[in-house]
């Protein structure tokens, strides 16, 4: 018998997985550009985001119980329009991932740079070969180092709140330099920071009782970190005029040592290698399992199924981390979040459709079926008005790779009807 993924986790490891993964590296470096578009209002672009995000959030969890399985995108929408429209979503993401973990382990590189003062290409490289190690000794040492990192990035975040809340009550919050539009442009931009909630599907298949906490570790994860980011956002305009903040490649840094002095800069950069440490890992362990889940719905070639001796997808982790290597070596995080967010949006506008057309079919508990139609159709929604934010150049770069990837899902689609046929 070949071996198979081991059910090992639990509700509170998928949990602080998801705030691991959220809490990454979007805010540590989109504060400042965020801000130069939505001024003091900061948090309202926060808020707009985590209502996208949130909404979308319910259609996971209410489909995550449909269909437990890796490669989340790619499931549900199967599940409503078929493999072919399935294999767009999962495609969209799975490249969202990759592009995502290549400009963040850029990040860990340039905050390596300002501390040791070694070569950013190098720095992402390392990184990339330490977290490939880490994911080939197993998910139960990769949920681990999770685990310890988020602590250590979450504490960088938190202390970054403390700085700022004295200044709370004497801070106005309302000042927009782009009008309301800013203040979305700005939201569309942060939607990069809230990327993660999604990725907790891709541990389905390792979870003890998947029906029953993935949509848990879903709705704690997108709570918590919801709060500590509109908390970040309030304290960071306090501390530090907008203007400033806006103007700062390392905004979270200036805010600490605005208040505590030049020794917190390298304090809160050390937390800011971890967690650009700890999304990278996090990235690349649920690309590994998307690649998985497809290759084993007969999506991709079957070898990407194959499971290791550690029990991990060892060819499909092998393959994301070498493509991110190699889009490691151009671009960087302020560069690709635009496209990352417009694919991402993508594939989340056609799991809320998902969710809305599978609901419409059914007649059991009318309350629920409401629900189901409502939320989701509010996140398509709020995802489509994001989408037309973020710029025509990263919406068409993302309608492109969504043809791509239509056609070489029909590909496969038609490569396993020939291989069933031809079975019988």
């Amino acid at each position: 018998m070949s071996p198979a993924l081991r059910r090992t986790l639990g509700l509170w490891h998928v949990t602080v997985s998801g705030v691991g993964v959220i809490l990454g590296a979007g805010v540590y470096a989109l504060v400042a550009p965020a801000a130069l578009r939505a001024g003091s209002a900061l948090w309202l672009a926060f808020l707009i985001a985590a209502l996208a995000a949130g909404f979308t959030a319910y259609a996971y969890a209410r489909l995550g119980r449909m269909r437990p399985k890796d490669s989340p995108e790619f499931q549900y929408t199967t599940l409503a329009f078929g493999p072919r429209i399935g294999f767009v979503a999962g495609w969209l993401m799975l490249l969202a991932d990759l592009m995502a973990a290549a400009a963040v382990a850029l990040g860990f590189g340039g905050y390596l740079a300002h501390l040791a003062g070694t070569p950013i290409v190098g720095n992402a490289l390392a990184l990339l070969a330490g977290v490939a190690v880490v994911l080939y000794a197993g998910i139960g040492g990769s949920v681990a180092l999770a685990i310890a990192l988020t602590v250590v990035e979450a504490a960088g975040l938190i202390l970054v709140i403390a700085v700022g809340v004295p200044a709370w009550a004497t801070t106005s919050y309302l000042e927009m330099p782009g009008a309301l539009t800013g203040v979305w442009e700005a939201a569309a931009l942060i939607f990069f920071a809230y990327l993660g909630f999604d990725e907790l599907g891709n541990l389905a298949e390792e979870m003890r009782a998947p029906e029953r906490d993935l949509p848990r570790a879903l709705f704690l994860a997108f709570a918590l970190t919801t709060v500590i980011y509109v908390c970040v956002a309030l304290s960071s305009v306090a501390a530090v005029p907008w203007q400033e903040l806006a103007a700062s490649p390392a905004p979270l840094a200036l805010v600490v040592r605005r208040v505590l002095g030049p020794g917190a800069d390298r304090v809160l950069s050390l937390m800011a290698l971890a967690a650009t440490a700890n999304t990278v890992l996090l990235l690349l362990l649920s690309a590994g399992r998307s690649v998985y889940g497809m290759a084993a719905a007969g999506q991709l070639p079957r070898g990407f199924a194959r499971i290791g001796n550690r029990a991990t997808p060892s060819i499909a982790t092998w393959t994301v981390v070498g493509l991110t290597a190699a889009l490691a070596l151009g671009g960087g995080l302020a560069q690709t979040a635009a496209m990352t967010d417009a694919a991402v949006l993508g594939s989340f506008m056609l799991v809320n459709a998902s969710l809305v057309w599978i609901a419409m079919g059914r007649t059991e508990r009318p309350l629920a079926r409401a629900l189901d139609v409502a939320v989701p159709a509010a996140g398509l929604v709020m995802c489509a008005t994001l989408l037309l934010h973020i710029g025509w150049v990263s919406v068409a770069i993302a309608l492109g790779l969504a043809v791509v990837g239509f056609l070489v899902g029909r590909a496969a689609t038609r490569k396993s009807v020939r291989i069933r046929d031809g079975s019988r």
